[in-house]
């Protein structure tokens, strides 16, 4: 290519530089700058021993490592061996002279004493006194029964003022409106409808208006403990049933609930007793609950005692029915 055509460094036409500039861009000609000449050699080289390079760190001399004796040490170690292994035997042994027997120091310890446990006589004499078929004592209950099915509300309150003693039992019964005297004696059984009935003998006592013995508790392990509580100005023990207790709840509410549709799943039974285990009131709840809270079943029962150990003996007739309580005890 001739030295007056160039390339064009924008489209890379090929044009005549001496003409004009590019005929297809119109990018004039540039002639090409020389490129500078870079100096020969390294940096460090050309400006050593100038302010622009800091002068080499001296090294220090050479000092040959010192040669250790290895025989001096090994032999220092067999010694030291050596002489363990004496000192071993003899002292195993005890022939050496010098060797004397370490003393072995004995501490007297005091063994503290134990405790006088106070939970478990508690319960025990508590249990005594439920267990006892011839307890003899003045009871009121109060029952609740209410089931919640298909959108409607069952419920039932048995009302019971009366007297156990010997294993018989006598007062009045109030249920669904109707108040009934009763007396279990000897076996057999006698009612009467007040205010003016007669007296019917010869019906079957219902195993679920047997009151002993009481809330069906067979074993201290079925009772906890809760504490100490003031009820009505009294120093009382207040027990709570575990989760061993599987009691009749039918006999425990004075009701028929073989029949239920549902079944309680939550059983809680709180009993307050005197120091000697003599029970003076308790409070019951049984529920079945569906999985938004309603109850679908609530059953609550409250016992109250008194003359509890007093013997009794039944009345040729049965008074008409005192007042019964219609709260649970206040703590």
């Amino acid at each position: 290519m001739p030295e007056h055509m160039v390339r064009c460094i924008r489209c890379h036409e090929v044009f005549d530089a001496e003409v004009g500039p590019c005929t297809k861009c119109g990018t004039p000609y540039s002639p090409p700058v020389a490129q500078p000449r870079a100096p020969e050699g390294l940096f460090m080289e050309r400006y050593a021993g100038s302010q622009f390079v800091p002068p080499a760190p001296e090294q220090a001399p050479f000092v040959p490592p010192r040669r250790a004796n290895s025989t001096l040490l090994l032999a220092g170690g067999a010694a030291l061996i050596i002489s363990a292994v004496v000192l071993g035997t003899l002292y195993a042994f005890g022939s050496g002279s010098s060797a004397t027997a370490r003393p072995n120091y004995v501490i007297p310890v005091t063994p503290a004493p134990t405790p006088t446990p106070t939970l478990p006589p508690t319960i025990a004499l508590t249990l005594g006194h439920l267990q006892d078929l011839g307890l003899s004592a003045h009871i009121a209950i109060e029952s609740r029964v209410q089931q919640n099915t298909l959108g409607s509300t069952l419920s039932t309150v048995v009302k019971f003022d009366g007297q156990v003693a010997n294993g018989d039992e006598w007062g009045i019964i109030e249920t669904a409106g109707v108040t009934t005297a009763m007396r279990f004696i000897n076996g057999r059984v006698d009612y009467k409808i007040l205010p003016g009935g007669r007296w019917s003998t010869g019906a079957a006592m219902p195993t679920y208006l047997v009151i002993c013995p009481l809330f069906g508790i067979e074993s201290t392990q079925e009772l906890q403990l809760v504490g100490r509580e003031t009820l009505n100005g009294h120093l009382v023990n207040h027990l709570q049933s575990t989760d061993w207790w599987r009691p009749d709840v039918s006999r425990i509410a004075m009701v028929d609930l073989s029949g239920l549709t549902i079944k309680p799943d939550v059983l809680l039974l709180d009993l307050y007793v005197n120091a000697d285990g003599t029970p003076v009131s308790a409070t019951f709840s049984a529920t079945n609950s569906a999985t938004n809270g309603t109850k679908l079943l609530d059953i609550k029962a409250t016992y109250t005692f008194s003359d509890v150990g007093l013997q009794a003996s039944p009345p040729p007739d049965i008074p008409a029915p005192t007042l019964l309580p219609s709260a649970s005890p206040t703590k």
